[in-house]
């Protein structure tokens, strides 16, 4: 099996490829929250045409950025009772609950997102990382889904759904699908997407 750092300069989730095994290694798990918190980084802050929302956003991601969690969760909940119909801060309190390891609590705050805005391609996707943290598979296959069918050309759905099938649903054709489109999208060479090409393409003997 193939290690992978995550250099997230397209919001992507990033783990290891499945080799022959479906359980991933304690040093998969570990890329695994690595790249949970890159996540976390890449995403916010979030923005709002508000703007005492957006520079309240700010604020708290400025919080994050000093790891003051435990304020920056409370600054979003009084933003969730102040803005009840704003998903951003039910998005940014679930990147947080990703970063804490806390993926259930993050299900929850990013269906609490999707209740105000069903199309929201960001919180279908992080839906996505959230399910997949719970081993829900299937769940999340359908969550990256979502978010691909309101944003086609959302990098980040198709790199994560792109790991899925390679890591965890052993589907390397449908990776390697994605890992391409994700590719062509960026515009640019991704040294570390060019490998897990490579690799799938051995593997499935293309």
């Amino acid at each position: 099996m193939r290690s992978i750092n995550t250099r997230l300069s397209a919001l992507g989730l990033i783990l290891l490829t499945v080799g022959c095994s479906s359980t991933p290694t304690p040093q998969q798990q570990q890329g695994d929250v690595d790249s949970t918190s890159s996540v976390v980084a890449a995403e916010q802050p979030s923005e709002s045409k508000d703007p005492q929302l957006t520079k309240a956003l700010q604020s708290i991601h400025r919080l994050y950025k000093k790891n003051k969690l435990k304020q920056a969760k409370q600054e979003l909940q009084g933003l969730i009772e102040a803005y009840p119909k704003q998903t951003a801060p039910h998005i940014d309190l679930g990147i947080i609950q990703l970063d804490e390891q806390a993926p259930k609590a993050a299900e929850q705050s990013f269906n609490a997102a999707l209740a105000i805005d069903a199309e929201s391609s960001t919180a279908h996707n992080l839906l996505g990382v959230a399910l997949r943290m719970q081993g829900k598979f299937k769940q999340a296959e359908e969550a990256y889904q979502a978010a691909l069918t309101h944003q086609p050309d959302y990098l980040l759905a198709h790199r994560n759904l792109g790991i899925l099938y390679d890591l965890y649903l052993a589907k390397p054709k449908q990776a390697l699908q994605h890992y391409q489109q994700y590719q062509t999208m960026l515009g640019s060479k991704d040294k570390e997407i060019d490998n897990w090409i490579i690799d799938l393409q051995r593997r499935i003997g293309k």
